[in-house]
C-alpha cells in the first residue's frame, strides 16, 4: 500500500502509511541567505526524515526500536546540479555496498565513493 499525506505545515509534508502509522517520511524545505565571497545568494536545505518503529526480541523481552534515517542536502540554486550529480552518482549507489559491509553498525567502509564527473 502507498503512503499517504498526513500532514501539511508551512516547510514540508509528511507521509504515513495508514496501515502502520509509526511509519512516516518527511520532506522539509528552508531557505535562508548565505554569502559567497561577499555575494549574498539564497541557500536551500532539504530533510528527508523517515522514521519507523521495529519490534525487536531482546533476550526474552520484546521491545520497539525506533528507527530514524535523515538525509540532508543544503546549498545555493546554482548550485542544484552539482548537489544532483553527488547524490546520484556518490551517495545512490554505494548506499547497498556501505550497508553490505556493515558501515551501519560502525565499521569503516571497504568501497570507496565515486566523484562525479564534469559538473
Amino acid at each position: 500500500m502507498s503512503m499517504k499525506i498526513l500532514t501539511r505545515d508551512a516547510n514540508g509534508v509528511t507521509f504515513a502509511d495508514p496501515v502502520e502509522r509509526d511509519l512516516t517520511v518527511r520532506i522539509k524545505n528552508t531557505d535562508s541567505k548565505k554569502s559567497l565571497n561577499g555575494v549574498s545568494v539564497d541557500n536551500f536545505l532539504t530533510e528527508i526524515i523517515i522514521n519507523d518503529t521495529n519490534q525487536i526480541n531482546v533476550g526474552n523481552t520484546s521491545a520497539n526500536d525506533q528507527l530514524s534515517v535523515r538525509i540532508r542536502v543544503s546549498g545555493s540554486l546554482m548550485s542544484q546540479d552539482r548537489l544532483s550529480a553527488l547524490i546520484k552518482e556518490t551517495v545512490l549507489p554505494i548506499l547497498p555496498a556501505w550497508v553490505d559491509e556493515n558501515v551501519l553498525v560502525g565499521f569503516e567502509p571497504t568501497t570507496v565513493p565515486v566523484i562525479p564527473a564534469g559538473v
